[in-house]
């Protein structure tokens, strides 16, 4: 049988409500190239939501498979399919109240670049749809927003449509790709139409704008000189004590420590959620301020 009829099978034929995960994942494991995109195919055109429910979230959990991820940025995977994927993931977020960001996040994270910038200039879904579309350009280096911006025709209408999002979507933009904020502002003062508007939303948000900046300094400095490898597979009291305080030294002090967290949490700061915890608790918690200065000290003192 193909992989496509085990897959379905195990479906049918399982008593509960996800059949084991083991088995769907040496599905997974052993799929060739063009077995993945039979299946994928066969898939989402059974017009079988649930069918297609369970595909989307074995996808979500077994994409840290290398091989997986090269199927999906392969060129047998074509436009179409990513748009099905991102559609229905989207469509099924929005349905059942989930957070449609986490989700979108876990399939754009494993993208190349040539998958992304096809999916900003030539897809008609994330055009249609200007949430995907900034969750999608969140993901963008400068060259890659240099390389898309000087594509899109209608600069003042881009703008306009920016600078009307929700607050809270514009500061999560903020906080997923500061750059990508700041070049947008940048675009901003250079349309003419905005006037007033213009100068007033910058103002709102040059305060965000400066703590990201500092953040993303910092991160940089952290990145270089951290092995993760050596505390990966040790309990929080047994890994570098020195990190850990240089992790909350890095969030102290901010405008607001709880958005520095899930910023640093996006950039893959902690080794896990047990570290992303520690540090917001100590940051946040005024008896653990008091406890990690104290062993602040003992540590300046060794």
């Amino acid at each position: 049988m193909n992989s496509f009829q085990v897959f379905f099978n195990e479906m049918i034929l399982s008593d509960s409500l996800l059949p084991p995960v083991n088995k769907i994942r040496s599905i997974f494991e052993d799929i060739t190239l063009d077995d993945f995109i039979e299946f994928v195919d066969k898939i989402f055109y059974s017009e079988d939501f649930e069918l297609t429910q369970l595909f989307i979230y074995y996808i979500v959990l077994f994409s840290d498979m290398d091989h997986i991820q090269k199927y999906i940025n392969s060129e047998k995977f074509t436009l179409d399919k990513l748009e099905q994927l991102i559609l229905f993931t989207f469509g099924y977020c929005t349905m059942y109240d989930l957070s449609v960001d986490i989700i979108i996040d876990k399939i754009l994270l494993f993208l190349d670049k040539s998958k992304l910038m096809e999916l900003a200039l030539n897809s008609e879904v994330v055009n249609n749809d200007k949430f995907i579309l900034f969750m999608l350009l969140t993901k963008f280096d400068t060259d890659m927003l240099n390389k898309y911006f000087s594509k899109v025709r209608d600069v003042s209408g881009f703008i306009d449509f920016f600078i009307r999002l929700p607050d809270d979507v514009l500061r999560s933009i903020i906080s997923r790709n500061y750059n990508l904020f700041q070049y947008i502002m940048l675009m901003m003062s250079e349309v003419e139409a905005l006037g007033t508007l213009s100068v007033e939303f910058i103002q709102k948000y040059s305060l965000d704008l400066q703590q990201f900046g500092r953040l993303n300094d910092i991160l940089k400095k952290y990145k270089d000189n951290t092995n993760f490898e050596n505390d990966k597979n040790l309990p929080l009291q047994k890994r570098d004590k020195y990190r850990l305080a240089f992790l909350v030294n890095m969030v102290r002090g901010l405008n607001d420590p709880v958005q520095a967290v899930e910023y640093y949490s996006s950039e893959n700061v902690f080794i896990d959620d047990l570290e992303k915890s520690f540090v917001l608790a100590v940051v946040t918690d005024p008896m653990l301020k008091n406890i990690f200065k104290k062993y602040e000290t003992l540590l300046k003192n060794q």
